[in-house]
This record gives structure tokens, C-alpha cells and sequence, in this order.
């Protein structure tokens, strides 16, 4: 659509030149088929006026499932890496005992099946916070991530809690929402909620003007999964190579005074009150009978969410092809009378030469 300057004048240059048009046939008493062309040009150039203008009708746009994206926030420290799982571990492991890991690696799983046109980022926590997947449609370098998953290396932690990774998750989904504010963003946080930096990580969110609840208006669905029991477990050591870690006979991380295997308790409170200021439900994951099926936090209502409007738009859609197919017919009849009139001129000459 031009601009509405533009249009003002055209339409009067058009005018002008009909009146001018019509004082010449006026002048020379012209005969009716004149008027007739006459006409026909003044509605053609009303419908080029029409089409110029743009008419439109104003529609819903939903956003597509290609426009999901879903933020992993990963919670890779020691303690993930206890041994209070009640589902299976892994096969031909040395230690059949079962971790809190092995439950992210099997919800992270069912996240990713039940949004295959999604796109993902991945964001880990240990000691700190890093962006591990920038946001991508690459499936397989999500599955490839999940499949590689490990524990933090145990002497280079220096403590951590889910405030670590709060200024970089609210920084991913700000940009985001700048640059596409009309996408669905779904947020997963998957931890066992336990504070071991003596409130080091929630200073600096603070510092930085970071909370949960900021967080809420650019996140659509999602969940936050405990993982962990009330007994918590031990977790084995782990130093970066194959013969540690999880599913091994590594020793254990032990108490500060040496004495007992340290054990990890999850923090159902904190967990919970992260979710609630996300505006997410919170689901304990422990993997036994009494786990709620994946399909509780995986099966999201898209259309619920663009229903909201936080994810939907009005868009104008432009219809001219009524009005350029009857300027077409207009066309069509002016150049048969040119023609008429041509083969009427050429008659002429020719009778006037002959005689």
C-alpha cells in the first residue's frame, strides 16, 4: 500500500485529466460511443485508484509449533549424581545404583520427543551457569548433549544453588523475546533445589535486579522437576574420566570432616517456589509407581497459549484480485475499440487514396 500523500494526489491527477478529457468531447460535440470510451476509462482508473489503496481483511495469525522454543536449565552439580533414583539405571554399568541424573536423562528425553519442530537451548548449573546449546533447531545435538550428560567434576566445585543460573536464563529469555516476541517459550528447570554457596548465587541475582518472578511475563509453560528424596543419597566422586562418577566404583564425596559419605537432600520448598513465581507447576520426580507420567508437564496446549494472546497477532491481508480482474475485462474492451477504430481509420485513408 502507498502512502496516503501519494494516493491523495494521484487520485486528484486522475480527476483532472477525466474533466480535462470530458471538456474535449463536450467541445467537439463527440459522438455517444466517445462518451461511452469515456466511461469506461473513468472506471478503470477508479479501480487503479482501488487497488493502489489496498483493501484488506484483518485475520488471526496462530503461531506455528516451529515458533516453540524450549529452555532447558539443567542442574549438573554433585549432588544430581546421588544415588536415591528409584528407577533403573543404565545397563552393564559396575554400579547398578541408580541417580537422580538418570531420571534428568530420561524427562529430558521426553521433553524432546514431545516437541520435535521445537527449537532448544540448553543451559547448565554447576558451580556456574553456562549456555551449553544456544537456541537451535538441531535435534540431534540435543539428544547428543542428553546422552553425554555428567556430573560436575567434584574438585571444581565450589558450591552452587538454582540463583547461579537466574541472571543468564532471564538474559536468554529477554533476548529472546526482543527478537521474537510473538514466539511460545517453554522453560524446564530440572534440579534438586539444594543451596550449597551460601547465598553467593542469589547476591549476585539480586545485585543484578534478578528474580524469579521477573521472569514470569516471557515464559509460557513448562515445569520445574524436583529430583531427590527426603532420605537424599551419597554420590560417587568423579574426576572427568570414564572410571568415575555415577554407575562406578569410585569412592564416595565425603563429609567436610572426612568421616561419612556426604549425603544430598532435595529442597522440595525451594523448588517449589521457583515454580510458583515462574508461574509453572512443580512435579517431584523420584522414579517410582508414584511419579506423574511425562506427559503431565510434556503435553502442553499450544493453542491454550496462543489463545492467551501472549503468542498471537492481527495481521491484514490484502485482497486486490476482484478489482484487478475487472480492470482487466475494462482493458480487455478498451483495446477492442482501439482496434475498431483503427481498422475504421485504415478504411478511410484507404478510400480517400482510391479516389
Amino acid at each position: 500500500m502507498l502512502p496516503w500523500p501519494v494516493l491523495a494526489l494521484a487520485a486528484v491527477l486522475v480527476v483532472l485529466l477525466l474533466w480535462l478529457a470530458r471538456a474535449r468531447l463536450d467541445g467537439a460535440r463527440a459522438e455517444p460511443a466517445a462518451y461511452r470510451s469515456w466511461w469506461r476509462r473513468v472506471a478503470l482508473a477508479c479501480l487503479v485508484v482501488l487497488i493502489l489503496v489496498g483493501p484488506a481483511l484483518r485475520s488471526t495469525e496462530s503461531v506455528s509449533v516451529s515458533n516453540v522454543e524450549v529452555y532447558l536449565l539443567v542442574d549438573r552439580t554433585g549432588s544430581m549424581a546421588a544415588e536415591d533414583w528409584a528407577g533403573p539405571a543404565p545397563d552393564g554399568v559396575a554400579s547398578p545404583a541408580a541417580t537422580r541424573l538418570d531420571g534428568v536423562r530420561a524427562d529430558l528425553a521426553a521433553v524432546r520427543e514431545a516437541h520435535p519442530s521445537a527449537r532448544y537451548s540448553i543451559l547448565a548449573l554447576d558451580s556456574a551457569a553456562a549456555v551449553e546449546l544456544p537456541l537451535s533447531n538441531d535435534v540431534d545435538a540435543v539428544d547428543a548433549w542428553v546422552g553425554s550428560l555428567t556430573q560436575e567434576v567434584t574438585d571444581r566445585s565450589t558450591g552452587s544453588s538454582l540463583d547461579t543460573a537466574l541472571p543468564l536464563l532471564g538474559q536468554t529469555l529477554s533476548r529472546s523475546y526482543e527478537e521474537d516476541p510473538d514466539a511460545i517459550r517453554l522453560v524446564y528447570v530440572l534440579s534438586d533445589g539444594e543451596d550449597t554457596d551460601g547465598g553467593k548465587g542469589a547476591q549476585e541475582a539480586a545485585e543484578g535486579g534478578w528474580t524469579w518472578q521477573s521472569l514470569a511475563g516471557v515464559v509460557d509453560g513448562g515445569a520445574v522437576l524436583g529430583y531427590g528424596t527426603a532420605e537424599g543419597g551419597p554420590m560417587r566422586s568423579y574426576d572427568g574420566t570414564a572410571a568415575t562418577g555415577e554407575h562406578t566404583d569410585a569412592d564416595y564425596i565425603m563429609e567436610d570432616d572426612g568421616g561419612q559419605p556426604a549425603v544430598s537432600v532435595i529442597d522440595e520448598e525451594r523448588l517449589g517456589s521457583v515454580a510458583t513465581s515462574l508461574g509453572l507447576d512443580y512435579l517431584h520426580r523420584t522414579g517410582g509407581s508414584q511419579d506423574d507420567p511425562t506427559q503431565v508437564f510434556t503435553d502442553i496446549d499450544l493453542e491454550a497459549v496462543v489463545s492467551d494472546g501472549q503468542a498471537s497477532g492481527r495481521a491484514r491481508r490484502y485482497v486486490v484480485w476482484p478489482l484487478a480482474l475487472a480492470a482487466s475485462l475494462l482493458l480487455v474492451w478498451e483495446a477492442g475499440d482501439l482496434v475498431r477504430a483503427d481498422r475504421r481509420l485504415r478504411a478511410l485513408t484507404a478510400g480517400r487514396t482510391g479516389t
